[in-house]
């Protein structure tokens, strides 16, 4: 570790006292969703960091000796081991006065004096059915009031309750010890936990006991340890020491016992250093773990709506909807949700809407362009009074003349109207069955079936006499464009008046079959809506957490 100053520990303690600080408000939080585990957990994070208390904790294999080395390192026989071979829940151990308490399930706490009554005590130690953990304060040491070793039992145990109370109190631990007996150093429980430990930020010393097993002539010690090594770095483990030990023959070449005592104490020296980094990712660990209990607590409830949701969609799409997701749904609804407006609306108020837009269209399509006005002013030229072609024959070549330019008057026209207005008109008609959902082939049809005639004799009929001016021709285009329209419009609300005989016909009988679909619609709009609190509840908590976590709210 770095060189550690006087103005660093101040920093430390600042940022703990300031990290501690915000815990109570996520505790808080916890305790309102319900999470009264969690909430629990946080508040002892709060104590410890309030009592700066630094706590390493001893995991690992059932019998790979923990509470032997712990007893060795302290100096003491404070803990349980041979012929019983582990503590059956989390014994906690520091310096101070003598003093010794158990937490029972259902007696409450229990004292003693560790000094007069340590072989008593060492049973409640290993009593998991009525003891949740046990507290030992001892003189004479390394520890002192602020520093603590955790023992913890076997988590390979056959009892489930030992590996729940070992990682019960991992929350308060700030550093990892884990212990494994040197024949059993790659079975997958070791991986699956230290993984467990390293993915939540705790510093993990490895620690390979009963060295004293290795036969050399079989293989090379340095070979074992490299495949110790490996075998960790496959599961994407690093960390943050081994060490390899015996506690039989303490005189072993490889034995690393010292070494491993010294970085043990190493780590209580830098107490305030590693404090504040440890409750963090403690916390985020919680944090984690709660939204785990939100997840399991709306489980039931979240797969009642995706039940909803699917029998919904299936039940649409067996009514011929293309409904698969929220976005389609959501897109019919709008749909339906305009189509009972409509229908909502009275025949007369939606001949209005109807008659308007077709005005509309009319007024804005433009059927005269200057080969129009061309054609025309040739036309009216030939109805002026003296108008006549060539020498003989003149009557007869005269009225060709004025038929053929009449017939290209009408030609322009035609092309006018069928590129300008005609197209547009019909599909607004069609447009107008599609809005208010009436699906009647035969109108269909004769929309697009509709030819308004225009022949050469209307032409004819609109010129009035006294033709000739340059004006007039202006006029007389004007003329052919209001009567075209004129023709346009009284057709179309020809159609209009069957759309809305139709509208008249279908709506008691539509009112009630939309309305249906829409409450269906709501319904599972609603069931949408649900999944969604559900599953934003996950995200927006802990994002709120983790702002309370770090001060920003």
């Amino acid at each position: 570790m770095i060189a550690y100053t006087e103005e660093m520990k101040q920093e430390n303690k600042k940022a703990l006292q300031q990290r501690v600080e915000q815990l109570g408000h996520v505790a808080l939080l916890m305790r309102q969703h319900g999470d009264e585990s969690q909430a629990l957990k946080i508040e002892q994070l709060v104590t410890k960091g309030n009592a700066e208390e630094m706590s390493i904790a001893f995991c690992g294999h059932f019998s790979a000796g923990k509470s032997t080395m712990i007893n060795t390192i302290l100096g003491q026989e404070l803990l349980p081991s041979n012929p019983i071979p582990t503590s059956a829940n989390v014994v906690k151990i520091r310096g101070g006065q003598p003093a010794a308490n158990v937490y029972t399930r259902h007696s409450g706490v229990l004292h003693f004096d560790p000094q007069t009554n340590l072989e008593e005590l060492k049973k409640f130690a290993v009593d998991g059915d009525q003891v949740e953990w046990v507290e030992i304060c001892y003189p004479g040491l390394f520890l002192d009031e602020k520093s603590s070793l955790l023992d913890t039992p076997g988590i390979d145990s056959t009892d489930a309750a030992h590996k729940v109370a070992t990682e019960s109190a991992l929350h308060l631990a700030d550093a990892v010890i884990y212990m494994m007996d040197y024949n059993h150093v790659q079975a997958e429980e070791n991986f699956n936990f230290t993984k467990m430990l390293t993915d939540r930020k705790k510093p993990v010393y490895l620690v390979i006991n009963m060295i004293d097993k290795h036969v050399d002539f079989e293989l090379d010690f340095d070979d074992y340890k490299e495949s110790v090594e490996e075998a960790f770095a496959t599961w994407n483990i690093k960390p943050n020491g081994i060490f390899y030990t015996t506690l039989a023959e303490p005189e072993h070449p490889e034995n690393q016992y010292e070494e491993f005592r010294e970085q043990l104490i190493s780590l209580y020296h830098h107490r305030t250093e590693l404090l504040a980094d440890s409750i963090l990712h403690a916390s985020l660990a919680l944090i984690e773990e709660h939204i785990r209990f939100l997840r399991r607590a709306n489980q039931t409830q979240l797969e009642e709506v995706i039940e909803q949701i699917d029998n919904g969609l299936s039940a649409l799409q067996e009514k011929g909807y293309d409904v698969t997701n929220e976005e389609s749904l959501m897109q019919l609804l709008a749909l339906t949700e305009k189509e009972w407006s409509h229908l909502q609306q009275n025949n007369q108020q939606a001949y209005n809407e109807m008659e308007k837009e077709l005005t509309s269209l009319l007024q804005n399509a433009r059927l005269t362009y200057y080969s129009t006005n061309q054609a025309a002013e040739a036309y009216v030229e030939t109805r002026k009074p003296g108008f006549k072609v060539g020498f003989l024959f003149t009557a007869k070549k005269t009225e060709e003349e004025r038929q053929a330019r009449l017939q290209a008057l009408l030609n322009d026209v035609t092309e006018k109207v069928a590129g300008n207005l005609d197209f547009h008109y019909k599909q607004l008609l069609l447009a107008f069955a599609d809005r208010y959902n009436i699906r009647d082939e035969a109108y269909n049809k004769a929309v697009h079936a509709n030819q308004i005639e225009l022949t050469s004799e209307w032409l004819a009929s609109l010129v009035k006499e006294g033709a000739g001016t340059s004006e007039y021709v202006m006029n007389y285009c004007q003329d052919i464009s209001d009567s075209i329209k004129a023709k346009y419009r009284k057709q179309g609300l020809s159609f209009i008046d069957q759309l809305n005989s139709k509208l008249t016909e279908q709506a008691i009988t539509e009112e009630n079959k939309v309305k249906e679909r829409l409450d269906e619609l709501r319904k599972l709009e609603q069931a949408f809506k649900q999944q969604k609190t559900y599953l934003d509840q996950e995200t927006n908590t802990k994002q709120k957490l983790t702002s309370l976590l770090a001060g920003d709210i």
